[in-house]
């Protein structure tokens, strides 16, 4: 009858903390099962934009790479919106014919064939800033699409110089021309308007607004109605052992000019 009765007791001791175990690891309510089994999904934080931050100016200062070489700009944004932006840009640089093919001599002097004019450019274009995927990139990670139009100023001096002949200026380099630096020849130089327009894509990095780093991929045009006459307009030729000048046989001008654009921008804002 002992034997019985510990047996008895023996299973109730074992069915009681098996009891309490089951009972310790199973949740008591639905509430406690969903903070068990996973936590509560927490909503994705938001954008933000400088207005955010009360800003709404900004500048940077840009160090451009063309087809044509270096330049130089600046650029004043002001803020519209959340996600967009006017802006205004101003730039420095040089323009060159496409046909152009320079080569150096052995002195580091570079000569540039049937070169006929320098070309001194300043853009100054106007547009509009739009962010990209504002819901679905990160704020320091910024997206934006841009286009301006404007006006481009050129100064356009002589490349060499140009000898006066009886039917007029030679308008091709002759044995006896030689080649002007770049800060030979401003006297004999002129203006000319055109119009200007670039479309860029450009990236935004930084959590905060007060520091602007970007860079920027675009596309820049030029167009002048009267075209620029870059390459000589005139040709020189040999015949029977002497130079004679064919004129009207070169080098037409230039009225559009399109070159791809690499921009790293360096700025604020405030």
């Amino acid at each position: 009858m002992r034997h019985i009765l510990r047996a008895k007791s023996c299973k109730l001791v074992w069915a009681a903390f098996f009891a309490v175990i089951i009972f310790s690891v199973l949740p008591v309510n639905e509430a406690q099962a969903r903070q068990t089994i996973e936590p509560e999904i927490r909503p994705a934080s938001g954008w933000v934009s400088p207005l955010d931050f009360g800003l709404r100016h900004g500048a940077t200062f840009n160090l451009n790479i063309t087809n044509h070489g270096f330049s130089i700009s600046g650029q004043y944004r002001y803020v519209l919106g959340p996600h967009t932006q006017w802006v205004s840009e101003a730039g420095f640089g040089n323009i060159k014919d496409s046909r152009e093919q320079a080569f150096v001599t052995w002195f580091g002097q570079q000569i540039i064939p049937n070169k006929y004019n320098r070309v001194l450019n300043f853009p100054v274009m106007t547009g509009v800033r739009q962010r990209l995927l504002a819901d679905y990139i990160e704020d320091n990670f910024r997206f934006y699409v841009s286009g301006m139009l404007g006006a481009s100023f050129s100064f356009v001096y002589p490349y060499f110089e140009d000898l006066l002949l009886e039917d007029g200026p030679a308008q091709v380099q002759l044995p006896g021309s030689r080649i002007y630096d770049v800060f030979q020849g401003w006297g004999d130089g002129s203006w000319q308007t055109g119009w200007s327009g670039k479309l860029a894509l450009a990236v935004d990095f930084g959590q905060t607004f007060n520091t602007l780093t970007s860079l920027e991929f675009g596309v820049m045009g030029h167009y002048y109605p009267k075209g620029i006459q870059i390459m000589e307009p005139n040709r020189l030729v040999e015949r029977e052992g002497f130079l004679e000048i064919e004129r009207g046989t070169g080098f037409p001008a230039q009225k559009l000019f399109l070159t791809p654009t690499i921009t790293l921008m360096f700025g604020g804002m405030w």
